[in-house]
């Protein structure tokens, strides 16, 4: 049911769909826009804002071991052909490991596919969609829906510190009140 209103969600912003079909036009493989501004409309939804109120950019990533052209080159072919103003924030699954233990205080092993990332994302976070041959939204939430739905924030320990998840949960609360964020033991 969640899942049906999210796709109807979706739908109902354009600058989500024209930069869904700006990266199937710019040839990013195995892509998925995801993370928070998925959540955030769900949440602005909840709290009859504006779909995209406190959004700052659009979680765009892919899955590309070849490496031919770069995030920001991606990035920039993506960003050209848009209409809105929304940043989008380009990230390659396939080197992502590089990078991690600098940003998030800990090590995680390379990524076989782009759906790994998401998956050690926080369960309320752990949401993508792409567009499939026809069109059609297809999403991927390996932790189901309900906890967007619910404000509710779990720990998740594949890919994260006690630490940063507190200081990514404390910004979070400070922006939608109803936010619930279970602790991290």
């Amino acid at each position: 049911m969640n899942k049906q209103k999210l796709k109807h969600l979706i739908q109902q912003v354009p600058e989500l769909i024209e930069t869904a079909e700006v990266c199937r036009e710019v040839g990013l493989p195995n892509f998925y826009i995801a993370g928070g501004v998925i959540t955030q409309i769900i949440w602005n939804s909840i709290e009859s804002k504006s779909f995209l109120a406190q959004v700052k950019d659009f979680d765009v990533v892919y899955f590309d071991r070849s490496n031919h052209a770069t995030e920001d080159e991606f990035k920039n072919r993506i960003s050209s052909r848009l209409s809105h103003g929304v940043d989008v924030d380009v990230k390659n699954q396939a080197i992502i490991h590089e990078r991690y233990l600098k940003k998030f205080g800990c090590s995680i092993q390379a990524y076989e596919r782009v759906e790994q990332g998401i998956e050690s994302w926080l369960s309320a976070f752990a949401i993508g969609f792409t567009l499939d041959s026809s069109g059609n939204i297809k999403l991927f939430a390996p932790y189901g829906v309900e906890d967007a739905f619910n404000m509710l924030i779990k720990p998740n320990r594949k890919a994260m510190t006690e630490a940063h998840y507190n200081k990514m949960t404390d910004g979070y609360k400070a922006r939608w009140q109803k936010v619930q964020v279970l602790p991290w033991s």
